[in-house]
């Protein structure tokens, strides 16, 4: 039996989503050296993979699934030291305990670094390190279950639901407990009331462990809606959240280029030495694997030329659809198909347009054969008293001005198409 209802730690869905789709997945987990590894968590946590309901195609954007995921971990779960970066603002809960629980399952060290923002469902994703780091300007957001419905519910139903949300939401309280100490009825009661804690905010809960200074702060913005939070140039969807801090600017028109993660690989990011770690500068990565440098480029128009092309399938969309709105209005059905798959197609507005032109058009040629007629029927050149000053006969005078009307809208309609 599929259940009417899912169960969220996020904001809610803006997407359609195919079942059994294949998870376009935002992730990347890279072997560091014999004995360390890194996985980047970015994006919303979802169960499937969005696709686009017009076309049925893959949404593009940043996403984590969890189809694939537990394979792809295979490729570090040996080694002794895990690094996880993180920055999401959660999503479904469901999906989110499961990566908890992977985490929590590896055997070596699990080093969490909330890169921008750890919120709803990719908190609890953040608890399951042994150790985590965040930087001053990250967040930490924690906040109750929700869940978005389709189909019906009876009130057998509502009550069921009630309690499996009270249930889903003691369980996160506990992943909370286990890693803050904290009293699980306190916790659940900062979630209803939607917590937000800044990177040392979180340290002092219990929440994370220490604070980075230096470099990896994150720049956060919100769009001028206040609908998508930006965290290093990614955008978030923050409709469903009640309490988003206020010092986060809110962001001129001009939209924040996403900072590319880099994955913590020995070929490009990281020199390996007896001490440690060796990063690289920008300048450095250039000189050194040029090539690489060329192919992160290049994906990066690629990324760009998706999201230019779902750009023009959505203005596409809504120009179609702006058009069936009015198209009821239309008296010519081949003046909306026209508009919308002709040699010169239009927008709704411009349609509107040509229908207030052909309608003028029509009305000018309606008068115009009006007087065409009148004055082949000879009217304009009887007097005012024929027949000698006799009295006109009435009803010939209204048979010939209606027959003049009848023509003239004859010929007019018959010329306009």
């Amino acid at each position: 039996m599929i259940e009417p209802y899912r169960f969220r730690l996020g904001p809610d869905p803006i997407l359609s989503v195919e079942p059994g789709a294949t998870a376009a997945k935002f992730w990347n987990m890279a072997s560091v050296s014999e004995d360390e590894g890194e996985i980047i968590l970015y994006g919303d946590v979802m169960s499937r993979q969005p696709v686009d309901w017009w076309t049925r195609e893959p949404e593009p954007g940043l996403y984590i699934t969890p189809e694939g995921f537990m394979e792809d971990l295979a490729a570090v779960k040996d080694k002794g030291r895990i690094t996880v970066r993180l920055n999401s603002c959660g999503g479904d809960l469901y999906t989110g305990i499961a990566i908890h629980n992977a985490l929590k399952a590896l055997t070596g060290e699990v080093n969490v670094i909330v890169d921008g923002i750890a919120a709803s469902a990719a908190s609890v994703i953040m608890c399951a390190g042994d150790r985590i780091n965040v930087y001053p300007g990250s967040l930490v957001m924690i906040h109750g279950v929700s869940a978005y419905f389709w189909g019906s519910l009876n009130i057998q139903d509502m009550k069921q639901l009630m309690k499996r949300m009270d249930a889903s939401e003691r369980a996160v309280a506990e992943i909370y407990n286990t890693k803050t100490g904290i009293a699980v009825e306190t916790l659940r009661s900062m979630m209803t009331k939607e917590t937000w804690l800044t990177g040392r905010e979180a340290v002092e809960k219990g929440f994370a462990d220490q604070v980075l200074e230096g470099e990896g702060e994150p720049d956060m913005g919100l769009s001028p809606d206040r609908r998508l939070l930006f965290v290093n140039g990614i955008g978030h969807n923050v409709e469903g959240f009640r309490h988003i801090p206020g010092t986060i600017p809110v962001l001129g028109s001009a939209m924040p280029v996403a900072r590319p993660v880099m994955s913590a690989t020995p070929s490009n990011v990281v020199e390996q030495t007896k001490g440690g770690k060796k990063y690289m500068t920008l300048e450095e990565l250039k000189s050194q694997e040029p090539e690489l440098v060329k192919q992160i480029e290049q994906e990066a128009r690629n990324a760009a030329q998706i999201q230019a092309s779902a750009d023009a399938v959505a203005e596409e969309r809504k120009r179609l659809e702006d058009i069936d709105s009015i198209a009821a209005s239309v008296p010519d059905p081949k003046m909306v198909q026209e508009a919308k798959y002709g040699k010169n197609p239009c927008t709704a507005q411009e349609l509107c347009f040509r229908v207030m032109q052909a309608s003028a058009a029509q009305g000018m040629q309606f008068l115009t054969a009006y007087e065409s007629d009148g004055a082949a029927s000879g009217t304009k050149k009887v007097g005012a008293a024929p027949n000698g000053g006799a009295p006109i006969d009435q009803k010939e005078q209204d048979a010939a001005d209606i027959q003049a009307v009848v023509n003239a809208y004859k010929n007019a309609k018959g010329s306009v198409r």
